[in-house]
């Protein structure tokens, strides 16, 4: 598991579209978002740097958690 910090989660769309990215990547990721904090914590075979890539595609300037 890894989490992202993203900046500019809004509204339950913005989950949507994050959910959606990740899990058009790898279908059986589990995908939690924290809306208020900004992370998005994320369980998947996928690399971190790729769903981060996915998630900043949809315009969500993204780090990955250290």
């Amino acid at each position: 598991m890894f989490v992202l910090n993203v900046s500019g989660i809004g509204c339950g769309s913005c989950v949507s579209k994050i959910t959606k990215a990740v899990q058009s990547l790898d279908s059986a990721a589990a995908v939690s978002v924290d809306r208020a904090a900004g992370k998005v914590s994320v369980e998947s075979i996928e690399s971190p740097e790729r769903v981060r890539a996915a998630v900043e595609a949809l315009g969500f300037p993204s780090t990955v958690s250290t």
